[in-house]
């Protein structure tokens, strides 16, 4: 085990091995790692990675067995395939090992016999299992009891999204989330067209990677079924620096995602972007968004597929100054008490309560 911190002499660095998808930034689950990682390392740890993309099973077992013979811990960040790579890699060493259970690929497994059987194994060889919302958590207590459940909610770079206000001739809702139907875009463009027949002047911004083309083409038909192909945008391929300044001047954050069968969203850490940039923000109950929108404060959870609940909310923040106030000044509040730094020094005492 490393030596006491100098920040605080509460904690231990640690030489900690993390097993993910990826720490691209430029996705949620991406973002996620590479902040914790972040946050980590800066917590003064000796961090290393290891991104199972593109690697068969048994060379990504291979490759985190030669990380972790000299580690403390090893992070596997999701169930399938991570959690068992971890485990898999483990076998001997007896290493302590952490699981976070992020969304679909840690509840849908456990629906499938085999894979059931084995993630379910593994999650009880764990010495700590933390999950990134209370519906995941909710979600994988269905198919299997486990009392050492932690949720640590996900945080963000404040700092990277915090931004003053910016008032711009334009009136739009923002979303950002990859172009697929988990993300519940056939609700809200329908949702926006309504909304803009009180609000004629409001456009509509969609942010997100396009890669789905048959799902993008549905979109683009739907704006023209309701008549405002002019008035809705779709964006990819954007700079934070970019995605930052369009949650400055957006008026409204939603995004209406769905779930499908056990795939969901986990938690939603582009609603506490738009918070930090002081936007009101609109999301789907049901979902890891209950944790990442606090409802009536700085947004609005409503129902999801509920197109009716969805306008009604928009006209409601749009229209009344005083509660698009409100909300706004909540969200900044909000996304800075949900700041990666926070976030880091949960994780940092996990570590040291399991490695005792």
């Amino acid at each position: 085990m490393g030596k006491k911190s100098g920040k605080n002499n509460k904690f231990h660095t640690m030489r900690i091995v993390y097993i993910t998808n990826n720490v691209d930034p430029k996705n949620g689950w991406g973002r996620y790692a590479s902040d914790l990682i972040s946050g980590m390392r800066k917590m003064g740890n000796e961090v290393q990675v290891l991104e199972c993309t593109g690697m068969s099973l048994p060379g990504s077992v291979f490759k985190a067995r030669s990380l972790i013979r000299n580690s403390d811990i090893v992070h596997a960040l999701d169930g399938y395939p991570h959690a068992i790579i971890a485990a898999l890699a483990n076998l001997g060493l007896h290493k302590k090992m952490v699981i976070t259970v992020i969304g679909t690929y840690s509840v849908a497994p456990l629906y499938s016999r085999l894979l059931g059987f084995l993630l379910k194994f593994v999650y009880r060889r764990a010495d700590k299992i933390i999950s990134i919302s209370n519906y995941t958590k909710n979600e994988i207590f269905k198919k299997i009891n486990l009392g050492k459940v932690e949720v640590v909610n996900p945080g963000i770079d404040f700092d990277k999204f915090y931004a003053p206000r910016l008032t711009t001739d334009s009136k739009f809702i923002l979303s950002v989330g990859a172009l697929k139907n988990r993300k519940g875009y056939q609700v809200s463009i329908p949702a926006f067209a309504e909304t803009k027949k009180t609000i004629p002047d409001l456009t509509y911004k969609i942010v997100g990677d396009q890669s789905n083309a048959g799902y993008l083409e549905h979109l683009k038909e739907l704006t023209k079924k309701f008549k405002i192909e002019d008035s809705v945008e779709f964006i990819k391929n954007i700079s934070d620096k970019e995605l930052r300044k369009l949650y400055q001047e957006a008026s409204l954050f939603v995004l209406t995602s769905v779930n499908e069968g056990h795939h969901f969203e986990g938690f939603g850490l582009v609603f506490l972007e738009a918070a930090a940039a002081g936007l009101p923000v609109i999301g789907t109950l049901g979902n890891g968004i209950e944790d990442a929108v606090k409802d009536g404060y700085n947004g609005f959870l409503i129902p999801q597929k509920d197109v009716k609940k969805t306008i009604e909310a928009q006209i409601a923040v749009l229209n009344k100054h005083d509660l698009w106030k409100s909300m706004s000044q909540a969200s900044y509040q909000w996304a800075k008490e949900h700041d990666t730094d926070s976030a880091s020094k949960k994780y940092q005492l996990v570590y040291s309560e399991i490695i005792k």
